[in-house]
């Protein structure tokens, strides 16, 4: 069984797996579009979501091999932190995220997918830390 508690959440962890989440998600999508192996236009979502599901499971296994304890709930926070940097950006900026609103099921979309990756990355990298036979917690 994890350690699935919230005394084991960090706040400092999630900041800096969504830090990791951030950086790696845009190295993937700028050499998807860069090496034109998805183009801008058509399949700009597509794009965006594998980049999105590789860079938070890259965030979430960050925090679940530094921090082993509450992969689940480290990977959730990456996720929520996420969602708060945004909303903050929706409030100090106005009128920059109006198609947000034409697309709320894709955002929505992706916020799923930030969740699953970020919580299969923490817990692979607590797999990868613990061992796969040594999961008590």
């Amino acid at each position: 069984m994890h350690t699935e508690h919230l005394r084991n959440l960090h706040p400092g962890w999630v900041v800096g797996g969504w830090l990791v989440a951030i950086a790696v998600t845009s190295v993937v999508y700028l050499t998807l579009v860069g090496t034109r192996l998805f183009p801008l236009g058509e399949t700009g979502v597509l794009a965006v979501t594998l980049a999105v599901a590789v860079g938070f499971f890259a965030g979430g296994f960050f925090v679940g091999v530094r921090w082993s304890n509450a992969p689940a709930l480290h990977g959730a926070g990456i996720t929520l932190f996420g969602v708060l940097v945004w909303f903050v950006g929706a409030l100090a900026l106005p009128g920059r995220f109006s198609l947000v609103r034409e697309s709320a099921a894709t955002v929505l979309g992706l916020i799923l997918v930030q969740l699953a990756a970020s919580v299969a990355g923490g817990m692979t990298g607590r797999r990868r830390v613990v061992g796969p036979d040594d999961q008590a917690g």
